[in-house]
């Protein structure tokens, strides 16, 4: 058995939150840049004093936006504002989608290092659609409350995958699911729903087993829908779909921030199994937030019911900080058709080439 694999934990803070926003780069009618996306992300790459920075992906047309560890969600959007602007300034057109709706299979250009040679050598044929996702992190002070957050984090995951839904269209064709991401995502390796975890020893001994079995440098290749990142003191929300809208990247933020403290406050009594979340997974995936999901008291409602009373508690336990704005948005959200609706509505009415110019219309309205 593998040893040493996972660093120890280091404290990241009581409840603190930090984003890493991927963002697709497109020409100007829209389509993926491609290998000249190289010299453009080259430019960008830089750090702040702030510590927030703009990284390459392992896609050559992709951008990764880090802000650094903040109080609340209003503080994670200002940093996102000024990185989404400082790509703009640098002459880049930035899309905010999960699966570019018009790329074409097996147009994906690659980013040479050697732990992207890596993944690209294992995932084969499998890595032929770039991706992009909304992933929050939530510092924690310890493992026994990171364990607790995990908990009560994990059987959520399903409305958060519902809310952040956001790429029905899929190498030009309609996917017939809110996220195709979702789908693509769960054909890579370790790439799962998070497994029931009750200690923080179950996490190391099950995250070992995983990196011997695969041969893996380390435990950073699993890559779980929420998974603990010990060396950064974080739990790290990986099922959001990238969102165009910084409003709605605030609001899912905080509601990442608020469930989590809601589940160390106020644990849950049980724990879904990994099968029945997986479904409800499946379900949010391909309806958003239309359909019924099983709740943790086992009970089948319906997934906007869920989320409203997820919303309302997290609501509760943010307030008293005055963290508790940005969950207007998600109040919203609940009240109305997500963004896979406006999106087949828009491309109904003028085409794909409305969809991509719509998409990054929103993307660099940084008041949105």
């Amino acid at each position: 058995m593998a040893t040493g694999v996972v660093p120890p934990f280091r404290p990241g803070g009581d409840f603190t939150v930090g984003v890493e926003e991927e963002l697709m780069l497109v020409d100007g009618a829209g389509e993926l840049l491609g290998h000249h996306g190289v010299k453009v992300v080259a430019s960008l790459g830089r750090s702040t004093p702030s510590g927030a920075r703009v990284t390459g992906e392992v896609y050559a047309d992709q951008v990764e936006l880090n802000t650094p560890a903040c109080a609340g969600a209003e503080a994670v959007v200002a940093s996102l504002r000024g990185l989404r602007d400082g790509v703009v300034a640098q002459g880049a057109r930035p899309m905010a989608v999960a699966v570019h709706p018009s790329a074409p299979l097996g147009g994906a250009c690659f980013v040479p290092s050697p732990r992207y040679d890596a993944i690209i050598a294992e995932y084969a044929g499998l890595l032929r659609t770039p991706t992009a996702a909304l992933q929050v992190h939530v510092g924690l002070p310890d493992t026994e409350t990171l364990v607790r957050a995990y908990r009560g984090l994990r059987h959520r995951l399903p409305l958060l995958r519902a809310l952040a839904a956001g790429s029905p269209y899929w190498h030009g064709v309609d996917s017939g699911l809110a996220s195709a991401r979702a789908a693509i995502l769960r054909s890579y390796p370790r790439t799962t729903v998070a497994p029931l975890l009750r200690s923080w020893e179950e996490y190391v001994e099950r995250t070992e087993s995983l990196v011997a079995a695969a041969e893996l440098a380390d435990h950073t290749y699993v890559w779980w829908d929420l998974r603990p990142r010990p060396e950064l003191g974080t739990l790290e929300v990986r099922v959001m779909d990238a969102q165009p809208s910084l409003a709605r990247v605030a609001g899912l933020t905080a509601l990442v921030q608020g469930m989590a403290r809601r589940a160390v406050e106020d644990p849950d009594p049980e724990d879904l199994s990994d099968d029945v979340v997986g479904v409800n997974d499946h379900r949010a995936a391909r309806e958003g937030l239309d359909p019924r999901v099983v709740d943790v008291d086992g009970s089948v409602r319906p997934l906007r019911v869920v989320a409203g009373q997820a919303l309302a508690e997290a609501r509760e336990v943010l307030a008293g900080d005055g963290l508790d704005a940005p969950l207007e948005v998600v109040e919203e959200m609940l009240r109305q058709p997500g963004e896979p609706a406006r999106q087949r509505a828009v491309l109904a009415t003028g085409g794909m080439p409305a969809l991509l110019a719509d998409l990054v219309a929103r993307t660099v309205d940084l008041d949105g």
